[in-house]
């Protein structure tokens, strides 16, 4: 099958090229314009196998005419994050979706498909304009007329994942020091890791029903955040202590620095941490056979090595 793929560059993309590329399909990247160097082309390609660039960005629809031409599937996982502007996430996560799905249909391909993959937590109950964009977006590609399925990882690690894993297994490692985490620490979530990702949507490829599915990714159980905290300092060998602030002093905080700034990231922030994000993997594990793997097990074999120890090696 040959299958566009956007957000290669990225962390979760760049392990789904891999995959991709290993179970023999061919491949066409897209690419902003300066990042071409950057995206990774596996070795080892079959015979007729092919992994092409195409230099294009959401946000200027011209840009993408062609990148669908001979291809059967987008694999869209390109996404702006919730650290850049409102305006940013509308152009990128909405308006950027919208100019695929007009290319897909100028394609004229009638067998054409669109898969998704989120990594935002869309049934969060948390607001975000992030997941807000992000659930447009689904519901887009829902809307299109086009086959479609999705996939909903909900926090995902793993090796080389500069941003949110490599932080925090520094901070676990330290050898002395408190690591504060609001409230109770009672509060659950499912840590995913990032080739069990890849490995459902690769499962996917030979799922019978494989039409206008929506499968929910994350770890076997749910896990209270501090369990997760102490399970990685357990991986990384680590002595900072972790302590709880109860949630009345942590409101208190928040509602003294809201007299004098802008306490909005501290609210969402506090709402998140009295809230359970557990979901459902039922569907996955029943009809794709998928058996991702604990958190325990997980951060163990991410700590392993050295890649996440010095900072000033991250790039984005």
């Amino acid at each position: 099958m040959r299958i566009a793929l956007t957000g290669s560059t990225g962390f979760i993309g760049r392990y789904m090229v891999r995959g991709l590329a290993g179970a023999g399909h061919a491949l066409r990247l897209l690419a902003r314009p300066g990042k071409e160097a950057t995206v990774e082309r596996p070795g080892n390609l079959k015979p007729g196998q092919t992994i092409e660039v195409h230099t294009g960005d959401l946000i200027d629809p011209a840009s993408l005419r062609g990148f669908l031409d001979q291809t059967d599937m987008l694999l869209h996982l390109a996404s702006a994050h919730d650290h850049l502007t409102e305006e940013e996430l509308q152009k990128v996560n909405v308006r950027g979706t919208e100019a695929l799905i007009e290319e897909a249909k100028r394609t004229g391909n009638a067998k054409f498909k669109i898969w998704v993959v989120s990594s935002a937590v869309i049934g969060a109950p948390v607001y975000s304009y992030y997941r807000d964009t992000k659930r447009i977006q689904e519901k887009l590609i829902r809307g299109s007329g086009i086959e479609w399925a999705s996939f909903r990882p909900t926090l995902v690690y793993g090796v080389g994942d500069v941003r949110h894993t490599a932080p925090l297994l520094r901070r676990c490692a330290k050898q002395g020091g408190t690591m504060w985490i609001p409230h109770s620490g009672k509060s659950k979530i499912n840590p995913v890791h990032v080739e069990d990702v890849v490995d459902a949507v690769l499962r996917f490829f030979d799922f019978e029903r494989g039409v206008d599915c929506c499968y929910e990714l994350a770890g076997p159980a749910g896990i209270s955040f501090n369990e997760f905290i102490d399970q990685t300092i357990q991986a990384v060998g680590g002595r900072v202590k972790r302590r709880n602030i109860p949630k009345k002093w942590a409101d208190k905080l928040i509602f003294l620095k809201g007299l004098v700034s802008d306490n909005t990231r501290e609210r969402r922030a506090s709402a998140y941490f009295t809230l359970h994000h557990e979901h459902d993997i039922t569907n996955a594990t029943f009809e794709l056979d998928w058996k991702p793997r604990s958190y325990a097990e997980g951060v163990r074999q991410v700590a392993q090595g050295d890649w996440w120890k010095h900072e000033d090696g991250e790039t984005r």
